[in-house]
């Protein structure tokens, strides 16, 4: 009797681990699935997202030097370039921040002769409310990754990403590029 009580438990304990390992499995799969998020899925967010942002208010100054002051989220390094170029390093991406890029553009031809840019974005949204001019550009930059460029009435901030990453990094970089602004203005 004892013999069988310990096969029955060992099957127990294997049809546990069986089941356990499934479990797992599926939970992998179904994480994998919702990380991978489809070009398509990622331009509806991004054009949904501007036009959210842009009808925002800025958010609350958070970093100020002599020259300026904006909004920069927590656990961001910020390195000091000059006076109007910050580099900020924040969840392994490095944004680049220029605080006095006054472009003039009417359309998105004239924007996108004054970027310079090699190839069609993949994402390209410009907008104006109030005065407020803003612009976010998405380009491909390697195999998996994306050029991603978001100006706001002469500030601009650019970055380097992943499609996965794309949508929350392009809204904190407008949090960013929307909030800064001159000390003398």
């Amino acid at each position: 009797m004892i013999e069988d009580l310990e096969v029955l438990i060992e099957g127990g304990k294997r049809e546990v681990k069986l089941l356990i390992k499934s479990f797992m499995l599926s939970i992998l799969l179904l994480g994998l699935s919702a990380c991978n998020l489809s070009q398509e899925q990622v331009l509806e967010h991004a054009k949904e997202s501007f036009n959210e942002k842009m009808n925002q208010e800025p958010k609350t100054i958070t970093y100020e030097t002599k020259n300026m002051s904006l909004y920069i989220p927590s656990f961001t390094e910020v390195d000091v370039i000059d006076e109007y170029n910050l580099i900020l390093e924040r969840n392994d991406h490095v944004f680049l921040l220029f605080l006095n890029d006054h472009t003039d553009f009417e359309s998105k031809d004239d924007l996108l002769e004054l970027m310079m840019l090699e190839q069609d974005p993949f994402i390209f949204e410009i907008d104006e409310v109030d005065g407020e001019k803003a612009y976010l550009i998405v380009t491909h930059f390697s195999e998996n990754e994306y050029k991603v460029i978001v100006g706001y009435n002469g500030r601009k901030i650019t970055t380097i990403t992943t499609l996965q990453d794309m949508n929350n990094v392009a809204e904190t970089m407008f949090d960013i590029v929307q909030s800064a602004m001159e000390n003398n203005e």
